[in-house]
């Protein structure tokens, strides 16, 4: 799972704000109404950076995982989205616990289930619609390859660094038509139950919530400043502590409710 030189000490997963296809058009012939839109969220080891703006200016000295609201905002959101599970090349350690992850981290999300007591959220809906063969249109170059309609979730080769990848396709509206996920199986080692002495090994619900979130229409909070909440950028290895949601995260799912 680890590249060489870097060891477990010092190796911090960054979920760099990548929008390496933001917000352009899928179809230049479409109406403005029919058009699409296509943004890029990578799960990276990049230089860590927050969409959002926050005032303090030093890292959390104690656990703010309910005390901090920080949140931000993308031009899309979620109504109802079915998605789909491509099992093909699941790393075989996790190959019977993998989906039961996935669809953990998508009701989380969908739910507002999180740490700090409050009620579940009901402003969306995430279906599961079963197993498939077709692949998340996601290529191993890290690129949005079309979209044929389908929110796929699946694992395949992805560029060096990138731990997972998510291409989300929105409507003029601001709504969410196809979202697909690609979960690197190649450079990684991954766990759903954190092992006993877990050293350089990635959380796959960590993982998938944060991506959720993106999908949901969450961008990334600031690292240092708000490092308890599921959208900051940064999640060291072995970290399960936000699986689920911190009160920023729920606030934003909020928020989002009301575009």
């Amino acid at each position: 799972m680890r590249r060489n030189g870097i060891t477990a000490l010092i190796a911090t997963v960054v979920a760099a704000s990548a929008v390496v296809v933001a917000e352009l058009p899928v179809s230049v012939t479409a109406t403005p109404a029919e058009q699409l839109y296509v943004v890029a969220e990578a799960f990276t080891f990049d230089e860590p950076a927050g969409d959002a703006n926050t005032s303090a200016a030093t890292a959390a000295a104690a656990d703010t995982s309910c005390s901090d609201g920080t949140y931000a905002l993308k031009s899309w959101k979620v109504g109802t989205l079915t998605w789909l599970y491509n099992g093909a090349g699941v790393p075989a350690t996790i190959a019977s616990t993998a989906l039961g992850a996935i669809t953990t981290s998508t009701n989380t999300v969908a739910k507002g289930t999180n740490r700090c007591g409050q009620a579940n959220l009901t402003t969306s809906t995430y279906t599961y619609g079963g197993t498939t063969t077709v692949k998340p249109q996601v290529s191993s170059t890290g690129t949005c390859t079309g979209n044929d309609g389908k929110s796929v979730t699946g694992w395949g080769a992805l560029p060096t660094k990138v731990l997972a990848y998510t291409c989300t396709f929105y409507n003029a509206r601001g709504v969410v038509v196809a979202s697909d996920t690609l979960i690197d199986n190649v450079a990684y080692t991954w766990f759903t139950t954190k092992p006993a002495n877990c050293s350089g090994q990635y959380d796959l619900e960590t993982t998938l919530t944060h991506e959720r979130l993106h999908t949901a229409g969450l961008g990334h909070v600031d690292q240092a400043k708000n490092a308890a909440q599921t959208m900051t950028p940064a999640s060291s290895p072995c970290d399960t502590s936000r699986r689920l949601l911190g009160a920023g995260d729920y606030a934003g799912l909020k928020a989002l409710a009301t575009k």
